[in-house]
This record gives structure tokens, sequence and C-alpha cells, in this order.
């Protein structure tokens, strides 16, 4: 199936820096279709980017889907979006989430009632604490090994004791960042979304471990878990091929 990429802007919600306004986005639909589109909107990972992302849209995309990736406002050193990462937290970006839910159900070719989030990461824990606050407005979910970790990272360090700016894999951050993560069952959270959810996650994860993910999959009534023998956080080629595969066949058969 043939594809076209148009640039599309969704502007943020979260007005607490003057420059976080502008997101960037690329939205990859079919060249041809019938009627109104189903859509999946797609969150990278911490310092990640669209860019990372663009695999799993051409695939959904080549799948009859609106595959729609954006770069998170300050969320990494490479993001086209605006803002600063020393404004970002967790807050932020569910905030940011929001705004591109919101500005991609305003198109007349989207089907609101078909609107999928994907995300990977810090973008999949922000995708699903998102669903947690609007359930009815999505129809289900996929997230590669979702950071559930960062609440156990970052609540057992004092505030008081960081000294600014903090630089952590490859960005640096401010206390918002650490003042911006849930104080929250996150897993209880997660686990009022009652339409379907896919897992996925690598055995060898050295940054989230494998663990979180059980917990997830057991939190979440109606989800599905695939587990990659050997893959760490990032998955090898054929693994990240097939695991495309498998997100554009579960998602096609809730939507179509």
């Amino acid at each position: 199936m043939n594809i076209t990429i148009k640039e599309i802007p969704c502007y943020s919600r979260e007005m607490s820096c003057q420059n976080r306004t502008t997101i960037f986005g690329l939205l990859y639909t079919p060249v041809e279709y019938d009627g109104k589109l189903p859509a999946v909107i797609l969150s990278h990972g911490y310092n990640s980017s669209h860019r990372e992302l663009l695999d799993m849209a051409e695939c959904l995309a080549k799948n009859g889907f609106a595959a729609y990736c954006y770069d998170f406002c300050g969320g990494s050193a490479v993001s086209k979006s605006g803002g600063s990462s020393l404004d970002m937290s967790i807050e932020t970006e569910i905030s940011d989430l929001k705004a591109v839910i919101k500005a991609i159900s305003e198109n007349d070719f989207i089907d609101t009632d078909r609107i999928y989030l994907y995300g990977e990461s810090q973008g999949g824990f922000v995708s699903a604490l998102t669903v947690a606050q609007m359930p009815n407005q999505i129809a289900g979910e996929v997230l590669l090994y979702p950071a559930f970790c960062i609440p156990d990272n970052w609540l057992k360090i004092d505030p008081e004791t960081m000294k600014e700016p903090i630089y952590f894999m490859g960005m640096k951050l401010s206390r918002t960042y650490r003042d911006g993560v849930p104080n929250y069952d996150v897993f209880e959270a997660a686990g009022r979304f009652h339409r379907p959810v896919l897992i996925h996650h690598g055995d060898s994860d050295g940054v989230v471990d494998l663990s979180y993910a059980e917990r997830l999959h057991k939190a979440i009534p109606q989800s599905k878990m695939f587990v990659y023998h050997g893959e760490g956080h990032g998955f090898a080629l054929d693994a990240r091929k097939l695991m495309c595969e498998r997100t554009a066949e579960f998602l096609a058969q809730l939507a179509f």
C-alpha cells in the first residue's frame, strides 16, 4: 500500500513556558482510503524522538491507519518541538500527548471512535497514564518496554539534595522533572483502562526490568504481553520488525 507523509504541527496546552507551544509531528496515511481512518498516536521515549518511530508509523500506514509520530516538548536533545528539557516532566509530556490527541481528533478524516496510542519506554509510561485520565476517548494501546520504573527510580531522591542542572542519560534536567513524577500507584491508575492493551518487553532489559511489565500486565484487565528472549531496552532489527508486525496485527484486529 502506498503512503503519504505530511508535516503537521500541534500546539501544546501547557503554557507554563512561553516556548512550550509548538509540537513537531509527521502524519503517515495511506494514499487511498474509503471513509474515515483509524489513528495511532506514537510517543517516543526519554531523550529519543519521532525518528525512532518512523518504521512503526510506516508499518501502520501500510495497514490502513493514520499514524502520527511527534516530539515531546523538551523531550530530547534533538527534539524538533519547542521548549527546553529543563521544563520537561512526566506531567508536561502527558499535557503534550493530550494536546496531540485533541489536534488529531479534530481532522475530519479521522474516526474519533478508533484512536489508539503507541508508546515506547517513557512514552509508554506517559501513554498509559494518559489513557487512565481519558479512558473513553482511546480505543486501545500498545506499549513497548514502558518505563513504569520511573517512580521507583526518582521518588526515592530527596529533592532538597538535588543540584541543578541534573545530567541524566544524555540530557539536562531540572527539579521540574523529579517534581512531575507521579506520586501515586501508577499500576492501579493504568488498570483503570478497560480496553485492549498489548505490551512488548525484552527479558534482558537493563533499564526497565521485565518485572515491571509483568506487574503492569496483571494490573490491566484486557492486556496481552509478548516477551522477547535476549532483547534489551532497544530491540535488535529482527525483533523490532516482529514487534512492528505484531503491533499492526493487534491494532488491525481492533480497528477493522
